[in-house]
């Protein structure tokens, strides 16, 4: 169902005028320098690449958050810049799957495989205890030991239940509070944002008319509209 049609819990006109509220918030946000809303085949684009760069990353790497945004209704891009706040957590984790019942030890001595508060990562139903993580700001200094690559990336060499364990890169769906805690007097529901690969960041500019400077990044919003209440 477009975002023009009348939906059971408003009419077209109350949606239209929900996702128009949601572009102006948008737009006003300090270090947003465009947004644009984006339609199925720009998505479908993007969804494609981010398969071809899971297929060809040099470590395996899963994006979730591209297609669960696929998932809502309307879609918009955002460019922002150096100003725009910190995400909510981080935007890629080295991690490695919990199995229900599985014998096995887990972190910190807990015994049950799942680690501690802080350790494990749910996305789309599974669980995942976070081998690494995107270092930001907020989440410094950390209390365990640690092995950092680079300056962005973060290793916990202690978390692992078991060294022959598969472990990937994952990227999750992250909240936008924005629009969160805002959401009923928007007429809005099921709020995500993803940050896309180099590549998908490409094919965003260009279907949304934005600027190639390296200082700027997009970001997808992804929600349901019902109508403005």
């Amino acid at each position: 169902m477009s975002a023009a049609e009348p939906g059971a819990n408003g009419t077209s006109e109350g949606r239209l005028a929900a996702i128009a509220a949601v572009e102006r918030l948008l737009a006003g946000l300090p270090g947003i320098v465009g947004v644009k809303r984006v339609g199925r085949d720009v998505l479908e684009r993007v969804a494609a690449e981010e398969r071809r760069y899971e297929k060809s990353a040099f470590l395996p790497l899963k994006n979730e958050g591209v297609r669960q945004v696929l998932e809502r209704q309307v879609v918009m891009v955002l460019l922002k810049d150096r100003g725009f706040r910190e995400p909510p957590a981080p935007t890629v984790y080295l991690v490695e799957r919990i199995i229900q019942g599985a014998a096995e030890s887990g972190a910190a001595g807990t015994g049950d495989g799942t680690g501690c508060a802080g350790q494990v990562l749910e996305a789309d139903g599974a669980r995942y205890r976070i081998l690494g993580e995107e270092v930001l700001a907020s989440r410094r200094p950390y209390a365990e030991k640690t092995l950092f690559l680079a300056d962005s990336f973060v290793l916990f060499p202690e978390r692992r239940a078991r060294p022959g364990n598969p472990s990937f890169f994952l990227i999750p769906p992250l909240g936008f509070a924005e629009l969160e805690r805002r959401q009923g007097e928007l007429g809005i529901g099921r709020v995500i944002s993803i940050s896309p690969s180099s590549q998908s960041d490409l094919i965003l500019r260009e279907a949304c008319g934005f600027p190639g400077d390296a200082g700027l990044a997009t970001l997808l919003v992804g929600f349901d509209a019902t109508a403005r209440p």
